[in-house]
């Protein structure tokens, strides 16, 4: 059996290329990955792929090549035309005990501020709950067709495409990951390989440096408007305890801002206060926010965090001019009862 592979040397020149330090021209990553979706590598050539990837680093190229392959075997999603995704890449060390799911619930703040969202994530990894630990302790059904999810985004104005449903094929590439327990290229593609194509985008990432190629990916994969973020202390997320640095694209052009949230009038948070937990007790706080409670230092410091991430995505959506007026927003859609109200459509939605 031949393959596309077979026109780079196959899997020895490969791997050969990579431990020399080359880079691959995007056909080739494209033809490396179609090889692993396709379930034709052994694990070994898969692990030695995405290891070698590791240690050159990866480039544009490569990663867009590769996004490319990965939209292509996923599972079609059809959202709303300015559908935006809020999502974090995971991996940061500080997220391994007591997480937040910030980005979840800037999600239904977003929607509820005028926002299209669509999230798309995953179960807990390398964090305490990931997002759709939390969205099963909400009681959101995420298990739903393409077909319906497409109707409840267009709907609604939020939903959640989960991962491991929208890309069947990288369950060849699973056992590796798992065996390796280390962050590989595949940490890198998800947030990129939205399955309903989004072109407008929030993603965070806990190395700042790899953001700098993500946003070009981005504006290379046909983003309209996106951010790619790296919050104080290597978090994945826009952050209340000192500045984010944020790689923008906007109308073709990248730039690089920093956002300060103290500058913002945002209290910096008190230690432990932004501390989470499993799905159960995030769930609470999810509530808690929600319902617009402010009485305790750590109700105040959430409420904050998850304001401050869903003007971004207001922003990235083009409801909000600047993150001044997309906090004006976020802090409206709390207090009247917006956010709370999205839930719980979802919730009636996707039990249907």
């Amino acid at each position: 059996m031949t393959s596309a592979l077979d026109d780079f040397g196959g899997w020895k020149g490969t791997l050969a290329a990579l431990m020399a330090g080359t880079d691959l021209p995007g056909p080739h990553a494209a033809a490396v990955l179609a090889e692993i979706l396709a379930g034709n590598a052994t694990e070994a050539q898969i692990a030695g792929f995405v290891t070698a990837l590791g240690i050159k680093g990866q480039t544009t190229e490569e990663l867009a090549a590769m996004v490319g392959v990965m939209h292509d075997a996923a599972t079609p999603l059809h959202v709303p035309e300015g559908t935006i995704d809020i999502v974090g890449m995971g991996g940061s060390p500080a997220r391994r005990v007591a997480a937040v799911n910030v980005s979840t619930m800037a999600c239904f703040v977003a929607s509820a501020a005028g926002a299209t969202v669509c999230k798309h994530g995953n179960r807990k990894a390398s964090s305490t709950s990931g997002s759709f630990d939390l969205l099963e302790q909400l009681g959101v059904n995420f298990e739903v067709s393409p077909d319906k999810l497409g109707e409840i985004v267009s709907t609604i104005g939020v939903g959640f495409a989960f991962a491991k449903a929208y890309h069947p094929a990288l369950r060849h590439a699973g056992p590796v990951r798992v065996q390796l327990g280390v962050p590989t290229v595949f940490n890198t593609l998800g947030p990129l390989a939205h399955p309903g194509r989004v072109t407008r985008q929030i993603v965070g990432t806990a190395d700042a440096e790899l953001g700098a190629r993500m946003i070009d990916v981005l504006r290379a994969t046909g983003s309209d408007a996106a951010w790619v973020v790296t919050g104080a202390g290597s978090l994945d997320e826009l952050t209340t305890n000192g500045p984010s640095t944020v790689h923008q694209l906007a109308n073709g052009e990248i730039a690089t801002i920093s956002i300060d949230p103290q500058a913002l009038g945002i209290a910096k948070p008190a230690d432990g206060a932004l501390d989470g937990g499993d799905a159960a007790v995030n769930a609470d706080i999810a509530r808690r926010v929600f319902a617009g409670e402010r009485v305790s230092s750590k109700d105040r410091a959430v409420r904050d965090i998850v304001m401050l991430n869903a003007a971004a995505g207001l922003v990235v959506a083009g409801v909000a001019a600047d993150i001044e007026t997309g906090l004006e927003l976020s802090a409206e859609a709390i207090d009247s009862g917006g956010a709370a109200a999205k839930l719980g459509e979802l919730v009636s939605a996707s039990a249907e």
